[in-house]
């Protein structure tokens, strides 16, 4: 998703510059982790190679899928890499926002392709079966959020509201029902704090990050009150993982990418890889040691044995 500063309640862009130094990527065949393609593969697959020079823009989310594949929502749909390339899903080719993946599917929002028989926007939508079995839980024809941010294992659901519906004021909600009905967050303690974004705990349900230029926050009770957690530090994205975070904070003249682990109150700090001129992270995935890293140019790396791989370039499919 693109990334915005909510000054208290207020949305306005947030421009971020970077610098080309960082670790080497490597650009050969990447070894993206998968099971065996009997494991893998469904009865039909509805997956076809994505063209040599296809332009992908507007990621709006990222993830592995439960085989181990990367994923990423697109303004024409769903990408998955595999060991030959990118693939495209020829169904549901929707233009999604606030992709987030769960242990067993999904949840999207966002924009339903032409034709499609849900109306715009989509409101909250929960997808299973790789995106190719989608169920409309709440607001279809009333919301969109850019901002949603998904428990892996929790889905405890929790979004910014930009636009009003005929229930809802614009402003901070949770579900804990999977999308169905939302309660507002109280949102004590935000006060002064710009925010970027918002990161639901992977498996805490009433565990949720907010981030931004001012470091980060964090809430125990849903979002009804919030503490410093990561003070002084830019931070452009982040996730959550089994009583780890991580975050990439932006220096005067780099990123940096940071492993905290909650138990053990320790920092590790990893570095990126090269960044274009003005490229800004803008999506992180860490499961189980691996990340998946989305850009603002539509840039993709994956980490996994120890280094980074780009995965698409500018958005341009080799």
């Amino acid at each position: 998703m693109k990334r915005k500063r909510l000054m208290p309640m207020l949305l306005t862009t947030m421009l971020l510059a970077s610098c080309g130094t960082g670790t080497p990527v490597n650009e050969a065949t990447p070894p993206v982790a998968e099971k065996t393609e009997q494991e893998t593969e469904q009865k039909v697959d509805r997956w076809k190679p994505a063209a040599s020079g296809l332009a992908v823009s507007h990621i709006h989310g990222a993830g592995f899928w439960q085989d181990g594949r990367p994923v990423i929502a697109t303004h024409a749909g769903l990408m998955e890499y595999r060991q030959d390339g990118w693939y495209e899903l020829t169904s549901n080719r929707h233009d999604y926002m606030g992709f987030e993946l769960v242990a067993d599917g999904f949840y999207a929002s966002g924009h339903p392709e032409e034709d499609s028989p849900y109306d715009n926007p989509l409101g909250v939508v929960r997808g299973t079966d790789k995106g190719e079995t989608l169920e409309i839980r709440s607001l279809e024809g009333e919301a969109d959020f850019h901002y949603m941010s998904v428990g892996y294992a929790s889905e405890s659901i929790y979004v910014y509201l930009e636009q009003a519906t005929t229930e809802l004021t614009p402003g901070f909600y949770r579900s804990s029902d999977g999308g169905v009905s939302f309660e507002p967050m109280e949102m004590t303690g935000i006060d002064g704090a710009g925010i970027a974004g918002i990161t639901a705990d992977a498996t805490e349900p009433k565990r949720v990050f907010v981030h931004g230029p001012d470091g980060v926050l964090m809430s125990t009770d849903g979002g009804d009150t919030f503490a410093s957690f990561i003070d002084g530090t830019d931070v452009v994205t982040m996730a959550s993982t089994d009583e780890k975070v991580a975050y990439i904070k932006k220096g005067d003249a780099s990123f940096e990418l940071i492993v905290y682990d909650m138990n053990q109150e320790t920092e590790t700090s990893l570095e990126l890889p090269a960044f274009a001129d003005g490229d800004v992270p803008i999506e992180l995935v860490f499961e189980q040691g691996r990340f998946l890293l989305a850009t603002s140019s539509n840039s993709v790396y994956v980490f996994e044995n120890e280094k980074w791989i780009e995965l698409l370039t500018a958005g341009k499919v080799n």
